[in-house]
């Protein structure tokens, strides 16, 4: 179900959506640093990373680690409208 409210300032249907901000190698494979995505009602993190590994077939190998409103998350965390899901890989270092 697409959870949908009405926007009493504009008069218009408004959609739930999120930002997606992209880094590294997965800003080439994007082609941008961030994408606006409409989310469905109880969609989680995990249902977000299916959804573009299957838009950008490239990313179905890559190991990625996922933050949300800057913090790491729990795969199954439900995402709210106007959360910041970033998209990067893993880091290494000394």
């Amino acid at each position: 179900m697409l959870l949908v409210w009405y926007n009493t300032h504009k008069r218009e249907l408004v959609c739930m959506k999120v930002t997606v901000r992209f880094f590294a190698q997965f800003r080439e494979i994007i082609g941008k640093k961030q994408k606006e995505v409409e989310i469905e009602d109880d969609m989680t993190l995990h249902d977000i990373i299916s959804r573009l590994r299957t838009e950008y077939p490239n990313l179905k190998k890559q190991k990625i680690i996922v933050s949300l409103n800057h913090k790491y998350a729990h795969p199954e965390e439900i995402l709210k409208h106007d959360d910041e899901v970033a998209v990067f890989p893993p880091v290494s270092g000394g």
